[in-house]
């Protein structure tokens, strides 16, 4: 293959010639492709073409008019006489840079090229002399080689092809730089090549943070375009520093008129570009505008009924700041580019050019050089910039310079990033810094609550910060923000000392009026955080209070020994700012809050482990307040009253162990989405007046059983999503807890439930239902109608001894140690895909159920019951049956040292030789049972295998026979003093690897120091039949075993016995 380019004014950038035959409807399809992807314009012969018609002067003028000429010698190309006058014609055009020798197949004419030039010796005699020195002159050019550059992977050819084209494309009137690492990728995406030959005006902004790369990008792409626009380009840099709009009008004049023109003001400007580019077809660029005026002045208005400024086919690029600048001058959203960080890769090979002289470089800085990456988190100019200024030194350096990067941002790039924050107003400047100082990973929803309490305007100025990519909100509604933006960000705050924080330095700033937000992050540790009690007093502006510990204790816990240490009053706290949105406290030392605090905008309130005593005596109208979490507040005795907190959303009083009264308007919370009550066994001394509340969709829940009569209502809690009352000594549900129509979770472990009631059938949201450790037998048949259930967990509920019907859509029951359990209604209930835990059910398949169509009557013993269980699950699944099964591995354990006469291959220690049948076909084998006798040495033992060919060949191994519940089951099964050996089957229908298979195989079986293999065996099953003779001769179980049954799509089945 080889290539080269003529100077000229271009309308392709590429000609390819090649033989159609060969290689037309694959490779010549895919580099097209490519090439359209990558925003390289090219000649394309089967649609630019007319039908029928022989070379001629148009396809003659389409190679002169092509910037680079490409040949790709196929194996026929030399029999196509077109090809061979087109490879003339491009040799004519050429100039000969960097000769490569290339085979001497096409040199020399060799092989298929010999054979075509002894028919073109008889039918083009007078052309055949041209045409053998036309290919010798073509090998010498510089090319490419597919099996020399990619091993013979066409995808990896193809693309180091576009790109080496892309870069030389790319190297036009404006300077870009030498390492454009990335730009293929961005050019992947925009698909520039639809914008030549366009029959309108086209725009595109290109957008992102300082030093992300847009102009880089801009210019790349104009280096690109350039040649596609006759009548005119101009690149306008910088346009925002411009001195004034007229400098720049003047500049796009002169460029693209050819004419230089005094302007006195914009708007003569402006009637002069809109009088006479009106017909020309035009490449403008205009770099970094930043407001308005200056899209309107350099590219016109594009109100709806206002008339365009330039010719149908010209292409307009901004780069800028802000997308919404964009989308008010009417660019179409989709033409709207978002500069991406760059991936890990890429940002290790844009550094390692600035950072190294030469590709070759220690393992030491190999490491070093992956943490400086992950520490810049892909921004271009950065690692540029660290790059060279890492240039040269020694590892010890790049050490200390890392280190210290991560106490005190690099001022360069700081300077840079600087330039996104200037352009904020005062509110986004406000939303930003708070957001990295307290909330990157909180959801949007909350933080704009939290922020509209300081009257930040916070959903329309939060936008803005997206479409400035200063902040991302991701998948799942939380606030994200590039780590050297938060480091900018956090700089600021520091310099500007409005934030006192445990994080770094800023303990140190003193409690002063200037304060707004104090932040302490709880954590072990001997530098302590002096908080004194009396400065809360001078701190009137503070907006945000957060001690916090990030873990979540689920139990009470002492916060001493942690960073923080309290002086001053510690008997009251005199004062807290009424301008406080946020209130964070854990471990608060007081027992009561100021009696004067009065806090009208507070959005959340969080005093977990505090030693209060009571939040308020009188109403507070707190309509903004939306979370309130009391966890684990022992001193607790009753809530406050909620009458004027009816926008509350959560309630978490769990572990309020002395909790005994519940203010009756909880009844009022008609917004409360979660409330939590587990571990407050106590919440049963209700005012009479509370009792007597009624609710006609549910009547309540009876807590103590010393007060059987009383029931909490929860009259107007309609929009709970979540409801956990775990521990908390319940005896009954009501009947109207299906009215709870908006619930998503019902917790309601280690109660003494006795039995639950039907109308729970109505909770169609409901995806978690968790009555672990209770006392029913049964449970409704009602849960077939919970459409969204998804998962049940009934573990350790003994005396449950049938679970009803469930609804397809349940992926996982929990149903360990329910030693009552004997089954599960509904058609084929074990046998769906789905993960079901049937650890220490020793009763389950134990008798004959119509619910089951498992068993017959007879069966009683153990070893029998066991041995039905694996019919059923063969005959409802044919684990052995055609390809489709939807079981794909069966494992059971079991003590014994005897390998049932099914498994026709044995041999004594871990290995043993399979003779395949003489009419051995793949196409028949449905898969194989192994059978191994071990004795353990240590609790957990790791079992595994793997199988050779005849030739000694790999056909595969099985290592991970040890999930989870195997694992789990082990772990808790020490070995006995009296325990001999045991007992592995396995059964397995994944066969993919042993296609290969031939003449015999043998199964290897791991040994280590946990376990020792005595004897193995081995079935290979290859029709229907014989799969039933893997069931026959079980032997009579031990006491105590294990069944693991995986799914082919997901899922599996424990039982243990």
């Amino acid at each position: 293959m080889a290539t080269t380019s003529i100077p000229h004014r271009w309308k392709y950038d590429v000609f390819v010639s090649f033989r159609g035959e060969d290689i037309r409807k694959n490779f010549m399809d895919h580099m097209f492709n490519d090439f359209k992807q990558k925003g390289i314009h090219a000649f394309r012969d089967d649609s630019e073409l007319p039908k029928g018609e022989e070379i001629s002067p148009h396809l003659y003028k389409a190679i002169e008019e092509s910037r680079f000429l490409i040949v790709i010698f196929s194996k026929n190309y030399a029999s196509s006489t077109w090809c061979l006058r087109e490879l003339v014609k491009i040799l004519e055009c050429k100039q000969i840079k960097d000769p490569k020798h290339e085979p001497d197949v096409v040199r020399r004419q060799k092989r298929s090229y010999a054979k075509a030039f002894v028919k073109h010796d008889v039918s083009n005699r007078t052309e055949v002399d041209k045409w053998r020195e036309a290919l010798s002159m073509a090998a010498n050019l510089s090319g490419w080689d597919l099996q020399d550059m990619t091993n013979g992977y066409e995808y990896k050819f193809i693309d180091s092809i576009s790109k080496d084209i892309l870069k030389k494309l790319c190297d036009g009137p404006l300077h870009v730089g030498e390492n454009l690492v990335g730009i293929d990728f961005h050019f992947d995406k925009l698909n520039l090549s639809r914008f030549v030959g366009s029959h309108k005006v086209n725009m595109l902004g290109i957008c992102g943070i300082s030093g992300i790369g847009k102009t880089t990008l801009a210019k790349a792409i104009y280096n690109l375009m350039y040649v596609h626009f006759e009548d005119g380009s101009c690149f306008c840099e910088d346009v925002k520093e411009k001195k004034s709009l007229t400098q720049v009008q003047m500049h796009m004049i002169r460029k693209i008129l050819k004419t230089y023109l005094e302007i006195s003001n914009v708007g003569e400007g402006s009637m002069e570009i809109k009088r006479r580019m009106a017909c020309k077809r035009i490449l403008l660029v205009l770099d970094d505008v930043n407001n308005v005026e200056q899209l309107e002045a350099l590219a016109g208005s594009r109100v709806p009924g206002s008339r365009e400024w330039f010719s149908p086919g010209s292409l307009i690029i901004f780069t800028c700041k802000d997308k919404q600048l964009l989308r008010s001058h009417r660019v179409d959203e989709d033409d709207i580019h978002d500069m991406d960080f760059l991936d890990r890769d890429r940002s290790l090979e844009l550094f390692r050019s600035y950072a190294f002289k030469e590709k070759d470089y220690s393992r030491e800085f190999e490491k070093v050089s992956e943490k400086v990456v992950d520490y810049v988190r892909g921004h271009p100019m950065a690692l540029k910039h660290l790059g060279g200024f890492l240039y040269g030194k020694t590892v010890d350096v790049w050490d200390s310079e890392l280190k210290r990067l991560k106490v005190r941002p690099n001022e360069k790039i700081q300077q840079v990033l600087h330039l996104s924050y200037d352009g904020l107003d005062f509110y986004q400047k406000n939303i930003l810094l708070d957001i990295a100082c307290l909330f990157v990973g909180e959801n949007r929803d909350f933080v704009a609550s939290v922020l509209d309490g300081c009257n930040f305007f916070a959903v329309t100025n939060m936008q803005v910060l997206v479409d400035k990519s200063l902040i991302t909100i991701s998948s799942d509604m939380s606030l994200q923000m590039h780590d050297l933006i938060q480091a900018m960000a956090r700089e600021i705050v520091r310099e500007r000392r409005l934030c006192i924080s445990s994080a770094s330095s800023e303990k140190e700033v003193a409690m002063t009026e200037a304060v707004e937000v104090l932040v302490i992050l709880l954590r072990q540790s001997s530098q302590k955080v002096d908080i004194n009690a009396n400065s809360f007093a001078l701190m009137k502006n503070l907006r945000i209070l957060k001690i916090y510990s990030k873990e979540e204790f689920h139990q009470k816990v002492e916060l001493k020994g942690y960073n923080v240490k309290y002086s001053g009053s510690l008997k009251n706290l005199n004062f807290l700012s009424n301008k406080l949105s946020l209130f964070y406290w854990h471990g608060c030392p007081f027992n009561y809050l100021p009696p004067e605090f009065y806090p009208k905008n507070i959005v959340a309130i969080d005093l977990s482990h505090s030693n209060i005593k009571q939040l308020w005596t009188t109403p507070q109208c707190l309509r903004r307040l939306k979370i309130m979490k009391l966890r684990y507040c022992c001193n607790l005795t009753t809530t406050p009253d909620f009458s004027e907190t009816t926008n509350l959303e959560e309630l978490d009083l769990e572990g309020c162990v002395n909790l005994a009264t519940v203010h009756p308007s909880i009844g009022m919370l008609n917004k409360l989405a979660v409330l939590n009550l587990k571990d407050c066994p106590r919440v049963g001394s209700f005012p009479e007046a509370f009792w007597s509340r009624c609710w006609t969709s549910i009547s309540g829940f009876i807590w103590n059983q010393q007060h059987p009569q009383r029931s909490v209502s929860l009259a107007g809690l309609n929009m709970l999503k979540s409801l956990n009352f775990n521990y908390c000594n319940l005896v009954q549900v009501p009947d109207g807890i299906g009215g709870l129509s908006c619930l998503k979770e019902l917790k309601l472990e280690g109660n003494n439930l006795l039995e639950i009631p039907e109308s729970i059938g109505g909770l169609s949201r409901l995806i978690l239902l968790n009555l672990k450790g209770n006392n029913f037998t049964s449970l409704p048949g009602s849960l077939s109608q919970l459409s969204s259930l998804g998962w049940l967990n009934v573990d350790g509920c003994k005396k449950l001894e049938v679970l009803p019907e469930l609804p397809p859509s349940v992926w996982r029951i929990n149903a360990s140690h329910c030693t009552s359990l004997c089954s599960i209604k509904g058609s084929n209930p074990i046998m769906r895909k789905r993960y079901t835990n049937l650890t220490d059910c020793p009763k389950f398949f134990k008798v004959s159920t119509s619910e089951t169509q498992s068993l017959d009557s007879s069966v009683t013993s153990q070893g029998s019951r066991f041995s039905s269980f694996l019919r059923y699950a063969h005959n409802r699944c044919g684990l052995f049956r055609l390809p489709g099964s939807s079981i794909e591995n069966m494992d059971m354990f079991y003590d014994g040292n005897r390998i049932p006469n099914c498994f026709t291959n044995k041999s004594k220690g871990n290995q043993v030789k399979v003779e395949l049948p003489s009419d051995w076909s793949f196409s028949k084998f449905r898969g194989y049972g192994i059978c191994v006798v071990l004795k353990r040495k240590k609790p957990s033992p790791d079992f595994g295998y793997y199988v050779k060919n005849f030739d000694g060949a790999d056909l595969g191994e099985c290592n991970d026979c040890n999930p989870y519940y195997q694992w789990d089951y082990f772990k808790g099964k020490p070995i006995r003093i009296d325990e001999s050996h045991m007992i592995w089957l396995h059964y397995t229908n994944d066969i993919e690897d042993m296609e290969e298979a031939k003449n015999f195989v043998t199964f290897c079986f791991d040994e280590n120091e946990k376990f020792e293999v005595k004897e193995c065996g081995v079935r290979v099953v290859c029709d229907e039949e014989a799969d039933l003779i893997m069931f026959q001769d079980i032997p009579t179980l031990s006491q105590h075993g294990l069944a693991l049954y995986r799914f082919r799509e997901y899922g599996y089945i424990t039982w243990t016995w």
